[in-house]
């Protein structure tokens, strides 16, 4: 299946700052990042954008639009100049009918990605911020490396800015949060990017994940 996924999709090259794919328009492929960073945010009744996750390498996009047929919910914008996968509508709709089971992972995924959501609902009014932190980073970690179960240090790349934005909490507030976090022995604080020094441990604070 990811052979047959390489061979029909393309890849494109987008710069800094281009629009991906926008919100509210009508989805022509799903695609998956391979160098690069991207932002999905989304636009809020009276102008204020809320930005809800930054992609790494690996990380894809657009799924549920495409079978949906509805108009995207969120933009998916370049963070940096980026390379990005597209598999098309039509060429998703021929590997679906070759093989069917392709929608047996398509909706694994899918649910993946749901059980996220809620985790991003009920984390934002039932735990503290420093448990929403670790929640967080521990998505970040799932995202960037999907089944990826290792004991050792992983360098999450997102900056601080953008982390408290998409935890909902001051750039100040997330400081004192990460330092804290260092003093246990759980992160190291580095320049546009946080390492976990044991992932097991941090998704073990917290008991949402």
């Amino acid at each position: 299946m990811q052979d047959k996924l390489i061979s029909r999709g393309t890849v494109r090259t987008f710069t800094k700052r281009a629009v991906i794919s926008a919100q509210g328009s009508t989805p022509k492929a799903m695609g998956a990042v391979l160098e690069g960073h991207v932002r999905v945010t989304r636009v809020l009744v009276g102008g204020e954008e809320n930005l809800y996750h930054v992609g790494d390498p690996g990380f894809w996009f657009g799924p549920l639009a495409l079978i949906t047929d509805a108009k995207t919910t969120v933009a998916v914008i370049a963070d940096t100049d980026v390379r990005i996968f597209l598999l098309s509508k039509a060429q998703f709709e021929r590997i679906a009918m070759e093989d069917p089971i392709f929608y047996r992972y398509l909706a694994l995924f899918i649910a993946q990605r749901y059980a996220s959501m809620l985790r991003h609902i009920s984390d934002s009014k039932l735990i503290s911020p420093e448990e929403r932190v670790c929640s967080k980073l521990a998505e970040l970690l799932q995202l960037q490396s999907p089944g990826n179960g290792q004991l050792g240090p992983v360098t999450v790349k997102v900056s601080q800015v953008d982390l408290a934005a998409i935890v909902g909490v001051s750039r100040q507030t997330l400081n004192e949060l990460l330092k804290k976090l260092e003093r246990r022995g759980l992160i190291e604080i580095a320049f546009r990017s946080i390492r976990v020094v044991n992932p097991v441990l941090l998704r073990g604070n917290d008991d949402y994940w």
